[in-house]
């Protein structure tokens, strides 16, 4: 994601309508305001914020063990170790979500409210279909059909009757196929909560209790992963004798409830928020100490928290997972992370980096793209970019490198874009790979046409404001803008450059940083937030501007 070392392409002039003098001021507020959420020894921690998602399966969770109480906000019986002021704001936080932008936080909200409380709504069958349309209409081809079980699970759990399709089938057996630990979890945990509600008993569930015990849900929320905390529950809920670890899970889950009475996706993110707000501190011009400090802090966390793995297929080895207490390594964090390094101090920091690339190089594909997780899963375009940026500075990977740019051209719609990745914004995917395609030899056509299309969709759907909004036709929002403008400092044209930057600088809150909607999603298509993930990138897009804007270094000299 960072600006690239080199490029054969000559830098776009500076927009006319641009003060340098506003852009420059803008860069050092957004630089101090990032900087300084910064701990002494180079992480940047955040929380989660709530989110709708994990907040309505805790609700139905709590009044599913407790089926004889009726409505909230009554105490429940002695003994059980609830918490019902811990209940009522939760409730509260759902209640709250009444008008919320996302219409897939206003659906879940009422459903588990009229859940809980025992008060059914009219338009109940039409916000199921809101439900089900919205998560399956923005996943990719090669999830739909785990996340359609997902969808009957959370409707199962919200007290819906089921689909004879959602019924697991009786001979089914326990599954084999390439899949990381998480996925190992959900998947059991949906199972669980299906075979429940249909009756279904055979070596498939048994192994899913199995598998759900493993991550002892009664006394820890595994890998901070709390949504698969909740779902867990959720599953063990339904079988005979497991009553007592669900009751300590809920005691457990507690730990992480939100002020506003919500609970969020994962704990935390420390090593993702750490490598992306540092590579839009070092594009940007932050201090050296700094960024070198945040480095040190990322090599100290490589290979992952050390837990026994649930993954089925090959993990990333000596790569980086999202936090510094998560032990599943991802492609995304590891090619992020090797980034900021390469940036920072490529020699001081030269055997991490090489054992972080042979950690990539080790799970690509045979179609030369990249999963997210482990070898042998469904390559990602998202994905492949983001392994590409982070390999282009070592030329032993040339060859690999060819191979991935030719699965991102294949991959490529022909409206210029990619299928959905790990952001709700079309242009995150297409900024990243904008920027593997500058490292291309030469006489590589296909990557030439491939960015070429990039481009034009890229001006063809700026918003008359002058930004992006995250699909075509969609409100400018602050991430999706930064991404925009990125792709555009590598073209040649400086006025949608400028267009996009003035509304940048426009939008700009009073503290130096940026407040617009989350973009990034977990599970697809929910979005979690975490504040400096929108800083980030915005922090990044100024980076760009002054690496690749004609005498952007020059009159942006002195940011830092």
């Amino acid at each position: 994601m960072r600006p690239p070392d080199e490029t054969r392409l000559p830098p776009v002039p500076w927009p006319a309508e641009v003060s340098p003098d506003h852009v420059r001021e803008a860069t050092t507020r957004l630089l101090a305001h990032v900087g300084a959420r910064v701990d002494p020894d180079g992480a940047l921690r955040e929380q989660c914020q709530s989110r709708v998602l994990e907040s309505a399966l805790a609700l139905t969770l709590m009044a599913r063990i407790e089926p004889s109480r009726g409505a909230w906000g009554v105490v429940p019986p002695q003994g059980t170790g609830l918490n019902s002021a811990a209940r009522g704001r939760l409730l509260g936080f759902l209640q709250a979500q009444h008008d919320a932008p996302d219409e897939l936080d206003r659906v879940l909200a009422k459903l588990a409210i009229g859940r809980a409380t025992g008060r059914e709504a009219a338009d109940d069958d039409v916000l199921i279909g809101k439900l089900t349309d919205g998560v399956l209409g923005a996943a990719p081809g090669f999830i739909s059909g785990r996340r359609r079980m997902m969808v009957y699970a959370v409707l199962s759990v919200l007290g819906f009757p089921l689909p004879p399709e959602a019924a697991p089938p009786a001979d089914q057996r326990a599954p084999t196929d390439p899949m990381h630990s998480w996925a190992a979890v959900q998947q059991a945990a949906v199972l669980l909560i299906l075979a429940t509600a249909t009756g279904v008993s055979n070596e498939a569930t048994a192994a899913a209790q199995r598998t759900l015990l493993a991550v002892d849900p009664a006394t820890t929320v595994w890998e901070g992963y709390v949504l698969m905390h909740i779902l867990a529950l959720h599953g063990l809920a339904g079988v005979p004798g497991q009553e007592e670890t669900v009751r300590d899970g809920v005691r457990t889950l507690l730990r992480y409830q939100r002020d506003d009475g919500g609970f969020p996706f994962v704990a935390a993110m420390h090593n993702w928020c750490t490598s992306t707000a540092g590579m839009g501190l070092a594009a940007a011009g932050a201090p050296r100490s700094l960024l070198r400090t945040m480095a040190g802090m990322l090599v100290a966390h490589q290979g992952g928290a050390v837990r026994p793995s649930l993954s089925r297929g090959a993990a990333l080895r000596d790569g980086w997972s999202m936090s510094t207490d998560v032990a599943l390594n991802d492609v995304d964090d590891t090619s992020c992370a090797l980034e900021f390094l390469q940036a920072t101090g490529p020699v001081a920091f030269g055997d991490s980096v090489r054992r972080g690339v042979d950690a990539l190089l080790a799970v690509q594909g045979d179609d030369g793209g990249f999963p997210t997780y482990v070898a042998g899963a469904s390559s990602e375009p998202c994905m492949t970019a983001a392994a590409v940026n982070a390999l282009t500075p070592h030329p032993r990977t040339a060859p690999a490198r060819a191979r991935a740019l030719a699965f991102l051209a294949d991959s490529q719609l022909p409206d210029g874009g990619f299928e959905p990745g790990w952001s709700r914004s079309r242009l995150h995917t297409i900024f990243r790979t904008r920027l593997a395609a500058c490292g291309a030899a030469p006489d590589d056509r296909h990557t030439a046409q491939l960015a070429a299309r990039i481009e034009r969709t890229v001006r063809e759907t700026q918003n008359d404001d002058g930004g992006w909004g995250m699909q075509p036709g969609d409100p400018s929002d602050d991430i999706s803008t930064a991404c925009g403008l990125i792709t555009l400092c590598y073209g040649t044209d400086p006025v949608p450059v400028g267009r996009a930057l003035s509304w940048l600088l426009d939008r700009q809150d009073p503290d130096g940083g940026y407040s617009g909607p989350p973009d990034m999603v977990g599970p697809r298509p929910f979005p979690y937030h975490f504040p400096v993930l929108t800083d980030a990138p915005v922090l990044l897009a100024y980076g760009h501007v002054r690496s690749r804007v004609h005498g952007g270094a020059a009159l942006l000299q002195g940011v830092a």
